[in-house]
């Protein structure tokens, strides 16, 4: 039992490993397609931040935690939990990138990807405890 538990805790990881790399790319590649196309890098990271964060949303739900809602009171429960979470993120994201920029003069892109590596980590974290508990709990059960 405990091996099958360490198997899916490492399938859980590698899942969102996979995930967390691909919205990462989406996030990354929006930035900078906004940014060659001359929108100001303020607004391309917030709008990057949006569609990374509905993208992440479906596929964590989906692919890494599996989480199911019995009704709509559930989904309503995990999603504002998920818009709490991830707005932690997406402030840190958002506010990470400006301050490098305009503070500390990095360059805007690479700026992002570090920023990056940060949120993706956080992410997972806020995912698993805050954000998609009804799947352990279900599992305990």
């Amino acid at each position: 039992m405990k091996f099958r538990s360490l198997m899916n805790k490492y399938a859980q990881i590698i899942s969102y490993g996979i995930i967390g790399t691909a919205t990462m790319i989406i996030n990354i590649a929006t930035y900078q397609i906004l940014i060659l196309l001359s929108i100001d890098y303020k607004i391309g990271n917030l709008i990057a931040i949006i569609l990374t964060k509905i993208v992440a949303y479906i596929l964590n739900k989906e692919y890494v935690f599996h989480t199911k809602c019995e009704n709509i009171s559930e989904l309503i429960k995990e999603m504002t939990r998920y818009i709490f979470a991830r707005g932690i993120t997406g402030v840190i994201d958002y506010l990470g990138v400006i301050v490098l920029v305009e503070f500390f003069h990095f360059d805007k892109v690479y700026v992002k990807y570090f920023i990056q590596l940060i949120v993706v980590i956080l992410n997972y974290v806020l995912g698993k405890n805050i954000v998609f508990v009804s799947a352990r709990k279900s599992k305990k059960e």
